[in-house]
């Protein structure tokens, strides 16, 4: 972090230790990476393809590599690999004639669809704390991590933000194996009992006897009007329902749908917009103290191409810059080590 600042890049960190660019522009990072790159002497080759890599007899690497737009290819000869290539099957398909397995790729940190044409209308609707819990047909045991607490955003395809970000981290193979199907249970007031809930809407009931109910929702609850009258839809009351013909069994419905609200998943987000992939390479073919591969001597790897996937926030770009660093400072002690044994040769 303080390496970013240094460079003029101001970083932020919310409550629940997400990192992001004060300018909440991630071309703010892209673009100082790319200027220390050139300050560095980094050669950026861009419209080539490296479509295969060997291992010689004597250890060297040979590396094909294709111009997109030309059909023209050259062989490169390398002492060192490092593979940093993402998600893109290009990486994976390197490090498999490398002698390497690949744990199938999926998608995380994805968005929910709902099929709610009522939920539709709170569009861009955001919570700031609620609970949220994935019930999956194909898991019946209880994980801990099928449930997350965080904000929450209301899309125009259903939900999203970091607390279904960070269930679709944790859930990504699950979600897969589904077919991305489940239910999903939202506690919209997490630090209310559910009791003291009941307890709230009958004192409410009781001093507005002759009000709206949708005009007077409890103003502990702090909900706005679009999403007080969603709740009062799905429990059946119409806008004109006054306080006094509400009854107690309603009154019981609201609060557990405040708190249990469930919602049919249908799907991951639509565009794709997936922003990391869980699978890759095994971290079990890997020594992590260099990064080096455990089956083939002066291979390296880092990001995304391994099996990490973090949630939101900094922590996937942390993996990828942490591992880097480990690799490249690795490489460049033993290629510094071996140009001095050359010289006193």
């Amino acid at each position: 972090m303080s390496w970013f600042v240094d460079k003029g890049v101001d970083l932020k960190t919310e409550d629940d230790g997400r990192v992001f660019p004060v300018s909440n522009n991630s071309s703010s990072v892209i673009d100082c990476l790319l200027s220390e790159a050139k300050c560095r002497g980094v050669s950026l080759q861009t419209g080539k393809l490296v479509t295969s890599a060997s291992a010689s007899a004597s250890g060297k690497f040979l590396l094909k590599i294709e111009k997109r737009t030309l059909k023209s290819v050259e062989l490169v000869e390398a002492d060192y690999l490092l593979i940093a290539s993402g998600s893109s099957q290009q990486g994976h398909n390197l490090a498999v004639q490398l002698g390497h397995s690949i744990v199938d790729p999926v998608p995380s940190l994805f968005t929910f669809k709902i099929e709610d044409a009522q939920l539709v209308e709170l569009s861009g609707v955001t919570f700031s704390k609620v609970i949220v819990k994935l019930k999956l047909e194909n898991v019946q045991r209880n994980i801990p991590q099928l449930t997350q607490v965080g904000p929450m955003l209301v899309t125009h395809w259903g939900l999203s933000g970091p607390a279904i970000l960070r269930l679709s981290a944790w859930g990504a193979r699950y979600l897969y194996s589904s077919g991305y199907k489940g239910k999903l249970s939202v506690d919209f007031v997490p630090d209310l009992h559910v009791e003291d809930l009941k307890s709230m809407l009958s004192q409410q009931k009781n001093r507005f006897l002759k009000q709206k109910v949708l005009n007077s929702c409890p103003m502990e609850l702090q909900l706005i009007k679009r999403f007080w009258k969603y709740i009062l839809d799905r429990e059946g009351l119409v806008g004109d329902t006054l306080w006094a013909s509400v009854s107690n069994s309603s009154i019981v419905s609201i609060a557990n749908l405040l708190k249990h609200c469930t919602f049919e998943v249908k799907g991951k987000g639509q565009f794709k917009d997936e922003f990391v992939t869980a699978g890759g390479v095994p971290l079990s073919e890997i020594h992590l103290n260099t990064m080096e591969s455990r089956i083939q001597p002066n291979l390296y790897f880092a990001g995304e191409v391994l099996n990490v996937d973090g949630v939101t926030g900094g922590f996937n770009f942390q993996n990828a810059w942490s591992g880097g660093y480990i690799a490249g400072s690795t490489i460049g002690r033993l290629a510094a080590g071996n140009a001095n044994l050359v010289g006193a040769l």
